[in-house]
């Protein structure tokens, strides 16, 4: 999942590998008679591959930066799914937990790779488990992610979300991924009937409620956004949600509030959250805390990965040529912070400048 600058997709889908593979990977137990506690879950037919899978996903869990892990551990457990898939070609779930791995790696946190640099590593291993299992949600919401994220081909990627609510319709999660997808596209009317759909299947999660915000806020209803916004704090307290809260409260003008959303997302010490940091402190015309953000963000080793992130602070101020130039290289990094190109409030001054226009044609958003 492109977590790499917390959270643009969100193509968090949110699926959890750690259930049985369906489809040539699975194991059938001959006898059916129930697991016993202690037995570990079965995802190969082939012992070693199991083991070494099981050991991936206990990896992973521990290497998602933005929940504290390490890259370290993200990439023991991309190892660990190759020895997996070594063992049992056939084993479709291995080659999600590698994408999943590589995903982890490319986070902006110091250490990390250039989101641009796995791709199409993330994309090779989707593909070989949607040839092996093509009712594997997690390949289709693998390559939804890339053919939006990465490869700004907006039909394959509606494709796969599709198939992915075609594989799991009573699932909150692909819902609010199609949601937010439509969302970039300008498509709101569609977009709003998705996530409604996703709030209705899981009230209680705060995954609606945040793409909602999202969505609201493209159309400039932030009253609306930051109500949805509240409801997600009161669900969980994801940092996704405190850091496109705190983009409202700075288009409303509650700088103070924007700034206090920002700051505490950057715990992950990631670099998207420290430039989402700086254009608070921009907007605010805090020169002082500015210099002193900007400062800290260009000696974070990551601070390459997120030149969108950094546009927007000099688009804050008002300087247009500089931005556009950011904008630029993302498109040239494959950045996934471009998928919102169309409708974020923030890059509103640029629109009407031929060099933001012809990006806008080359990414087929019109």
């Amino acid at each position: 999942m492109k977590l790499r600058s917390l959270l643009p997709f969100c193509l968090l889908l949110c699926f959890n590998l750690s259930y049985p593979a369906s489809g040539p990977s699975s194991f059938a137990r001959d006898d059916h008679s129930p697991p016993k506690p202690s037995d570990p879950p079965v995802y190969s037919r082939n012992p070693e591959a199991n083991a070494l899978y099981i050991q991936g996903l206990e990896y992973l869990s521990k290497g998602k930066p933005w929940a504290g892990g390490s890259l370290e551990n993200a990439r023991k457990a991309l190892k660990l799914f190759q020895q997996a898939a070594q063992k049992d070609p056939q084993f479709a779930l291995a080659y999600i937990g590698q994408a999943d791995a590589l995903d982890a790696t490319s986070f902006s946190v110091s250490g990390s790779v250039a989101p641009g640099k796995v791709y199409r590593q993330q994309e090779a291993a989707a593909l070989k488990a949607a040839q092996l299992d093509d009712s594997l949600p997690q390949a289709h919401s693998t390559l939804a992610e890339i053919y939006y994220d990465n490869e700004y081909d907006w039909s394959k990627a509606e494709k796969e979300l599709r198939r992915v609510i075609e594989l799991m319709p009573k699932a909150a999660a692909p819902h609010t991924q199609y949601g937010l997808f439509l969302g970039t596209m300008g498509r709101f009317e569609e977009a709003e009937a998705q996530v409604k759909l996703a709030q209705t299947i899981a009230p209680q999660s705060a995954g609606p409620n945040r793409a909602m915000l999202q969505i609201l806020y493209w159309q400039h209803k932030d009253d609306a956004a930051v109500a949805q916004g509240l409801e997600a704090l009161s669900k969980d307290q994801g940092l996704a949600t405190h850091f496109f809260l705190g983009f409202v409260y700075i288009h409303q003008g509650q700088f103070e509030k924007g700034i206090e959303e920002m700051k505490s997302t950057t715990a992950v010490g990631d670099a998207g959250s420290l430039a989402g940091l700086a254009y608070a402190y921009a907007m605010a015309q805090n020169k002082t805390e500015l210099a002193n953000t900007l400062d800290r963000f260009k000696h974070h080793p990551a601070h390459d990965h997120v030149p969108y992130r950094l546009a927007a602070v000099y688009v804050a101020l008002g300087e247009k040529e500089r931005a556009l130039s950011l904008i630029e290289k993302d498109y040239r990094h494959r950045s996934n912070w471009l998928t919102r190109l169309k409708v974020d409030p923030v890059m509103d001054p640029l629109r009407q400048e031929p060099r933001f226009k012809q990006l806008v044609r080359k990414m087929n958003f019109e």
